[in-house]
C-alpha cells in the first residue's frame, strides 16, 4: 500500500475525476473514497480513463458503521462497486473502524493508537493529515524554521512527520500543484532534533470535530 494517497472527501461528484486524473497523473498511486462522500463514480471514472494499468493502482473505499447485519453490509458493498465501476478494489474499510484510520496530524499525533496498533501489525492512516488547515498548521513558526532548511513548506514537514512515524497520509486538494507539493516528501530527511521539536507540538486533542458531527449515509439517496 502506497505511504502518500490523495483523500477525496468533500470533493463534488462533477470534480472528483478531473481531481483524481490529476492526482494520477503527478504520480499518485492510492486514491481514498468512500460511500459517505458520494463521488465513488468519479474516482472509477477516472481510473478507467487515466491510462495507468489497474493493477498499479490502490483504490480504497468505505462501508458505513450504520450497516449492522450481513444483509446491509452486502448492499452497500454491492453499491459501492456499481458506483466505482471497478472488478475489484484493493481496500474496503469499516467507516469508521479498521486499517485504522484516525484524525491524525503534528497538532493530535495519535502517539497511543500508534503504540496499540504496531504490535498487531496494523497500519495507521492519517485522515485530515494537514489537520484541514487549521489553528495556524501553515503558519507555524516550529514547521516554517525546519522547513527553511531543506527548502519545503510547513505543509510538507508536517506530512514528512507522520511518514517518518510510518503512519500512511491522505492528504486531500483539488488543486494540482498542492498535489505535487503534497507527494514531493522523499528527498529529505527529518533530523532527530527536528522529531523531538514537532512532537512537542502535538496538543493530544482532535481538531475536526468529528466524529461527534458524522455524516449519516443513505445508499437509496445516491
Amino acid at each position: 500500500m502506497p505511504m502518500v494517497g490523495l483523500g477525496v472527501y468533500n470533493i463534488s461528484e462533477r470534480e472528483t475525476q478531473r481531481v483524481v486524473e490529476d492526482a494520477i497523473s503527478v504520480g499518485y498511486r492510492s486514491i481514498d473514497t468512500a460511500a459517505m462522500y458520494y463521488n465513488e463514480k468519479g474516482v472509477g471514472d477516472a481510473v478507467r480513463a487515466c491510462g495507468v494499468p489497474r493493477e498499479e493502482l490502490f483504490i480504497t473505499t468505505k462501508i458505513c458503521d450504520s450497516c449492522y447485519t450481513k444483509e446491509e453490509t452486502l448492499r452497500t458493498v454491492d453499491h459501492s462497486m456499481k458506483q466505482l465501476g471497478l472488478d475489484y478494489v484493493d481496500l474496503m474499510l469499516i467507516h469508521w473502524p479498521v486499517v485504522n484510520q484516525c484524525e491524525t496530524h503534528v497538532l493530535y499525533q495519535q502517539r497511543k493508537m500508534l503504540e496499540y496498533l504496531r504490535p498487531y501489525n496494523v497500519a495507521l492512516e492519517a485522515w485530515s493529515p494537514l489537520a484541514e488547515g487549521r489553528h495556524g498548521i501553515f503558519k507555524n513558526p516550529v514547521l516554517m524554521r525546519i522547513g527553511e532548511k531543506y527548502g519545503k513548506t510547513s505543509a510538507q514537514v508536517a506530512l514528512k512527520f507522520l511518514i517518518q512515524n510510518g503512519i500512511i497520509i491522505i492528504p486531500k486538494t483539488t488543486h494540482k500543484e498542492r498535489m505535487v507539493e503534497n507527494i514531493n516528501l522523499f528527498d529529505f530527511t527529518l533530523s532527530d532534533d527536528d522529531l523531538r521539536e514537532i512532537r512537542l507540538l502535538d496538543t493530544g486533542r482532535n481538531v475536526t470535530g468529528w466524529p461527534s458531527d458524522a455524516l449519516k449515509y443513505n445508499p437509496e439517496s445516491v
